[in-house]
């Protein structure tokens, strides 16, 4: 059977040289036609996941949301992933649907991933900084690290291009991590309250502003 799992995922060394040609529509076809081949609920929604995170690059958002969808639809199957965070899939659906202007449900998405990560946390006490979750995506935790094909394609698909010119990004590099979470910290209560009122938009707005943060 571990023949057959190497085997069957062995694809992902193409994926990741597409990837690095910006060959976004490649990589898609790549993972699409070999997801048949998999053998785990868990590498199904991780192909998935995958397809999600480059469709949302290609600026397909709708696609991008039904491949994240799937991907959450295999992974509620699995009471934990070992290797990454459930949080992941759900980040990566609100972003598509915040570009998609659905900020409701990006709001959604993006509370829920919160939630998701807090109760795996409290779950088990093995998932820490060697488990892939949206917020070390976002800092690029894992970037230099040594990982399976499949989990250095989910890196190099999930990657956030920063703007040359990011304000954010400046700042965070003057003030101390106390202060990155007392911004933090402010930026999701303006989240919690905007969506209390129903103003879906602002509460997404803050709540990805406070991500910029991490």
């Amino acid at each position: 059977m571990k023949k057959k799992l190497d085997e069957s995922s062995s694809f992902y060394d193409e994926v990741i040289n597409l990837i690095d040609l910006d060959d976004y529509d490649g990589a898609i076809k790549s993972i699409k036609k070999n997801i048949d081949s998999l053998q785990t609920q868990d590498d199904i929604a991780l192909a998935y996941l995958n397809c999600g995170f480059l469709n949302d690059k290609l600026g397909d958002n709708l696609s991008a949301i039904d491949d994240f969808s799937r991907s959450i639809s295999f992974e509620s199957k699995i009471e934990i992933i070992k290797q990454r965070s459930k949080d992941i899939s759900f980040s990566g659906r609100s972003n598509s649907r915040y570009k998609n202007g659905d900020y409701k449900r990006a709001i959604d998405d993006k509370r829920k991933a919160k939630k998701i990560r807090l109760l795996e946390i409290h779950k088990s006490n093995k998932l820490d900084n060697t488990t892939i979750d949206y917020k070390n995506i976002l800092l690029g935790t894992f970037i230099k690290i040594d990982l399976e094909p499949k989990y250095k394609a989910l890196i190099k698909c999930s990657s956030i291009q920063k703007s040359k010119y990011d304000l954010i990004a400046d700042y965070k590099k003057v003030i101390s991590e106390k202060k990155k979470e007392e911004v933090i910290n402010k930026l999701e209560l303006i989240s919690e309250s905007k969506y209390k009122i129903g103003d879906y938009k602002g509460s997404i707005k803050a709540m990805r502003r406070a991500e910029k943060y991490y």
